[in-house]
């Protein structure tokens, strides 16, 4: 096709024909004229013209001959051909616009021969792609056919090509045609690989329904090597060793290591080509289970290809080693000496077993051989378990039987306590017991710290497998409480400490008689007292009692060489955590066993701690006085927290009394009537209660440190009222005697006597002061006077208080001026 002409050109090729005659070039005569270059042509004419005129000029002047005839002829010569060019300009630019249809005919006629050639070149190229669609559709029903006839081999192969070929950059490859290849080659594929998966489960059967395994041997094309050989091409060799693996262990290992509750599981009758597990459940034992998982490892390596072995046997056997270890190893364990000869004889089959395997060339059973090796650890840990357990039982069983103990103490008291007991004190021997022994603090008090020689706040023991050689040290008195800090009750402890003296357990208690001068010859005293304990102590003993025994006789010669002999020692360490144990669930178990039960568990403390005090002594268990310290201290707890509810519970009934503001007007009269009588029932009604568990004398200072609390708030009370009328007065004062009819608890204990004096002051320490108050209530300015003067009213009431209950009591008048003015000058003795 000609270069199209630019409109200079074109412009240029018309002047030429104007001045020169020339004839365009073929392009510019096929070339339509523009319009804008009727401007630009018009001007080249211009100056064309000027041009000639100016030559015409110049050529006059050479010229001296000048003709003007003959120039006037060449100037109309040249006009007519200025106006034959312009005509001629005019037949272009016409004849050029005519040109227009002929060229877009052969823009038109180009284009048609454009699609023409490419519609040939498509044509030639779906031909082509429809010819690779057909030789593959053919070549993938060649594999069909090949699968169908069993020519496995062959069919992969054409499956191989097909996908290669697919695989590469086709003209079809974002064509649906790709997509309608690519699906029939993958049905293609699922249609091998079932026909090889049906192989393979027919040469290596797994029946689920019979429980058995058989290998089939296949010669030819059809052998297991090819199917292996074939699935390995396919890329699910992987998968299909690993359904076989899962599908031997649900179906013929599970049914032997994992026995029934009652420990029976399944015979198996292996053969040369088969394993077949016996559908009923017969007895078996540990060495009878490996010995049957050896004959059915065995029968595996004999039919089953390295290639398979090779990839699931060390999975298979670790499979077998957890199974193993949980469901026989870990219940074979026994938890007592007697079976610890059986358990040797499973440690041998272990053993044996692993060596087995080992002997194959075979890995995997390392968790079998590291079991073995924490035997030990493993028997220590489990008598662990299963003692704490036992005390959870103890506890849980217990259907809340009580039984009365009698608690016996030999004390060297002096001639002056002596005669102090004689004279009806004896009932608090045993708050005084603590004092001549090694101090015992207070609940809430700073306990002395130990740290017993193991480690048990957290209950490890895997340090014991040494222990045999270890002597045991003595408890270290500058180090913490391990075992109580392991549970927290230190915590608690400590929230008691700001609490007075009615929170404080009987045998915490102060003595309220002092002596000096001389000392005597000392007198020895027997004392005893009665108490009441539940079947739970006697339960936790039995479990304590039969750690120590069994580290005594694993020594002997009978077990001495046992694999778990060298941890003999550790179960000394038991006995601590039983009584955590105890310590831990005892306190919510009580509560919902027992009334009173707080209590309950004081008497169990203290009695067990007895018991255990008893076993140090007896079998030289130094490291076993924490834990007695513990107890007491555990005991003691519980006996200030329910005395604190106890104080809490008439501290709030008395709290109905309103302070005993306008106690003698109605209704605040009845309001504290109601008050004060239910103060004093519940103390009555907590006596009943606690009689038959406590001891007389724990019991009487019990209810002291109720006594004194209510009095005390009583005391308070009145004591606060800025001004108390005569009628105020007299009904607090029927007030005081409603509470002092409480003094009827404090008999002495078996005296026959029905004279018998109660010994109230001494359980209730401001039993004094609480009658004095009463008789300050009722009394004269003189008998007042007189009580401080000559009585020993000072001895409760500080000066301060006396004068602020006269000022409360008596008006203004020089006669309480004069009785206030003698007490402050009178001597204090």
């Amino acid at each position: 096709m000609p270069q199209k002409a630019s409109e200079g050109d074109i412009c240029q090729a018309v002047l030429g024909f104007i001045t020169d005659g020339a004839y365009p070039e073929e392009n510019i005569v096929a070339a339509k004229f523009p319009a804008t270059g009727l401007a630009k042509e018009l001007e080249l004419i211009s100056k064309a013209r000027e041009q000639v005129e100016n030559e015409i000029s110049s050529l006059s002047r050479e010229n001296h001959t000048f003709d003007a005839d003959q120039w006037i002829v060449q100037a109309k010569h040249l006009h007519a051909d200025i106006e034959r060019s312009r005509v001629t300009a005019r037949e272009i630019v016409s004849q050029h616009e005519q040109t227009n249809p002929l060229q877009a005919k052969v823009e038109d006629a180009d284009a048609k021969v454009g699609l023409i050639e490419t519609e040939i070149a498509f044509n030639q190229a779906v031909t082509e792609t429809l010819e690779e669609v057909q030789r593959l559709c053919q070549q993938l029903e060649s594999g069909r056919i090949a699968l169908g006839a069993g020519q496995i081999t062959v069919a992969i192969e054409h499956l191989e090509s097909t996908t290669a070929a697919i695989g590469q950059d086709t003209p079809f490859s974002n064509t649906n045609v790709m997509g309608i290849l690519e699906g029939e080659v993958t049905r293609l594929r699922d249609e091998i690989e079932v026909a090889v998966l049906q192989h393979w489960d027919a040469q290596l059967n797994i029946d689920r329904a019979k429980s058995q395994f058989r290998a089939v041997a296949v010669a030819g094309a059809d052998s297991l090597d090819d199917t292996i050989a074939s699935l390995s091409r396919l890329n699910i060799l992987n998968p299909a060793n690993e359904k076989l693996k899962n599908d031997l262990i649900s179906t013929i290992i599970d049914p032997i290591l994992l026995p029934r509750a009652d420990g029976n599981s399944r015979a198996v009758d292996v053969t040369e080509t088969a394993i077949r597990i016996d559908p009923e459940f017969s007895e078996t034992t540990i060495a009878d289970t490996f010995n049957r998982v050896i004959d059915i490892l065995n029968n595996l390596r004999q039919n089953l290809p390295s290639s398979i072995l090779d990839s699931i046997y060390q999975s298979l056997i670790q499979t077998i080693s957890s199974k193993a270890i949980s469901g026989w190893l870990s219940s074979a364990i026994p938890t007592t000496l007697d079976g610890l000869e059986d358990f040797e004889h499973t440690l041998n089959s272990v053993l044996q077993f692993t060596k087995k395997i080992e002997s194959w060339g075979w890995s995997g059973q390392e968790e079998l051989v590291s079991w073995v090796n924490q035997a030990p650890r493993l028997w220590l840990t489990r008598r662990r378990v299963d003692s704490l357990d036992s005390v959870r039982k103890a506890i849980a069983a217990s259907k809340g039987s009580t039984k009365q103990v009698e608690r016996i103490e030999k004390e060297q008291i002096s001639q002056e306590e002596n005669a102090l007991l004689d004279n009806a004190t004896v009932d608090d021997w045993d708050a005084d017991w603590d004092d001549d022994k090694e101090e015992t603090p207070a609940p809430g008090a700073p306990a002395a710290h130990h740290e017993d020689e193991e480690d048990v706040s957290a209950w490890g023991l895997d340090d014991d497998d040494n222990e045999e050689t270890t002597k045991p040290e003595e408890p270290n008195p500058t180090e913490e409480d391990d075992a109580d800090d392991a549970w927290g009750w230190g915590d608690d402890d400590e929230e008691q400490e700001s609490k007075g003296n009615e929170a404080k357990p009987p045998a915490a208690a102060n003595k309220n008689q002092k002596h000096s001068g001389e000392p005597a010859q000392p007198k020895e005293v027997v004392l005893k007292e009665v108490y009441t304990v539940t079947d739970i102590p006697d339960s936790v003993l039995e479990i304590v009692l039969q750690q120590i025994f069994d580290s005594k006789d694993i020594t002997q010669p009978r077990h001495s060489k046992s694999r778990v002999a060298s941890s003999g020692a550790g179960l000394l360490a038991l006995p601590t955590l039983i009584l955590a144990m105890f310590k831990a669930i005892s306190s919510s178990s009580y509560a919902l066993k027992l009334n009173s039960g707080q209590i309950y568990l004081y008497n169990d403390c203290l009695y067990l701690a007895g018991r255990v005090q008893g076993l140090i002594e007896e079998h030289d268990l130094p490291r076993l006085s924490l834990d007695v310290e513990s107890l007491e201290r555990f005991g003691k707890f519980a006996y200030s927290k329910e005395m604190q509810t106890q104080s809490t519970i008439v501290t709030d009934l008395l709290d109905g009394a309103q302070a005993f503001g306008n106690c003698s007007e109605n209704p605040y009269k009845s309001e504290c009537e109601n008050a004060v009588s239910a103060s004093v029932d519940r103390i009555r009604d907590v006596y009943k209660e606690w009689q038959p568990i406590l001891s007389h004398s724990a019991l009487l200072q019990s209810i002291g440190s109720l006594v004194s609390t209510v009095i005390g708030k009583m005391i308070m009370d009145i004591e606060d009222l800025g001004d108390i009328s005569e009628e105020q007065s007299k009904q607090l004062v029927s007030f005081c005697n409603q509470v002092s009819k409480l003094e009827d608890l404090f008999l002495p204990e078996n005296t026959g006597d029905s004279e018998a004096v109660p010994v109230t002051a001494v359980y209730v320490p401001n039993w004094l002061r609480f009658q004095y108050l009463s008789n300050i209530l009722e009394s004269s300015l003189a008998d007042i006077k007189f009580l401080w003067i000559e009585g020993e009213l000072g001895l409760e009431f500080a000066m301060d208080e006396v004068i602020d209950l006269i000022v409360a009591l008596f008006a203004e008048s020089d006669h309480r001026r004069r009785a206030i003015a003698e007490i402050r000058r009178a001597p204090r003795g």
